[in-house]
């Protein structure tokens, strides 16, 4: 019997990995592959979602705010196409995600997959329910 993904979604979630995979068949991790980071889905239809190298540098530097992704807002969840929204009403670097971020989802086991849609890359951020 499958599930109601609006209902699965919900919850918090703590990150397993964020990967990128190249054309090449290589992996790159661009929070570095000890990354740290949650996500919570609220039943009420809000979203946060936090990333951070787990090693960063305690520089006051613009470049240091590429060790770390945050933003948050409202979600939908899309079951037809198996998509969730991330529709942002505040994020850490402004302009740096667009209005609204579409991710493919994926349940098994205790896991969350969610993969970029549309967007030109081959990215998994793996999530594991708490």
């Amino acid at each position: 019997m499958a599930t109601d993904a609006r209902k699965e979604i919900v919850g918090v979630w703590r990150l397993v990995h964020s990967v990128e995979f190249t054309p090449d068949g290589g992996t790159h991790y661009p929070f570095g592959e000890d990354a740290i980071g949650y996500i919570i889905y609220t039943e009420s239809g809000l979203m946060a979602v936090q990333i951070s190298r787990k090693q960063r540098s305690h520089s006051d530097s613009a470049s240091s705010l590429g060790d770390y992704l945050a933003y948050f807002g409202r979600y939908e969840v899309d079951t037809e196409k198996e998509l969730v929204r991330h529709v942002l009403e505040g994020q850490l670097i402004p302009g740096g995600h667009p209005a609204v971020v579409e991710r493919k989802y994926r349940f098994y086991d205790d896991k969350l997959s969610l993969r970029p849609w549309n967007d030109g890359t081959d990215r998994e951020i793996l999530w594991q329910r708490l």
